[in-house]
């Protein structure tokens, strides 16, 4: 299933679709891989758990352009033309409008990517429990 959303920005109704051909897209405006939006595992424990974990190198511009794949890819897959430009975005939106574009963009890279929503509890977190805690 390739996740699409609706969102206003700008004025305006704008499609975005997260596909192969937004990454694609991504790739071929950036000239980046699109592994700049992934994590990277420095260091295992023991038991193949990750425990050192360097953050994705991608920017705001990396983001905003990934972005505009997902408009682009929307309109492109109807044989459309999308209704906004990348100058409209960086230089009309709001910071509302671009927080809500960029976290759209986010949260229909993990739906495609099936990532789940959250992290699960490690030992290391703090018990729910906190009677059960052991003075240290």
């Amino acid at each position: 299933m390739n996740p699409e959303r609706t969102i206003n920005i700008c004025g305006q109704e704008v499609r975005m679709r997260y596909c192969a051909a937004t990454e694609t897209g991504f790739e071929a405006l950036s000239g980046k891989k699109i592994e700049i939006f992934t994590p990277t595992v420095l260091e295992y424990d023991e038991h193949g758990k990750p425990v050192k974990i360097e953050q994705p190198k991608a920017s705001s511009d990396d983001y905003i352009k990934l972005a505009m794949s997902a408009i682009v890819s929307a309109y492109a897959r109807n044989n459309e033309e999308p209704p906004i430009t990348a100058d409209a975005i960086i230089y009309d939106a709001n910071p509302q409008e671009v927080t809500l574009l960029l976290t759209t963009v986010i949260q229909m890279r993990a739906e495609w990517y099936q990532l789940p929503a959250t992290i699960p509890a490690t030992e290391t977190d703090e018990p729910k429990d906190k009677k059960k805690r052991k003075n240290v």
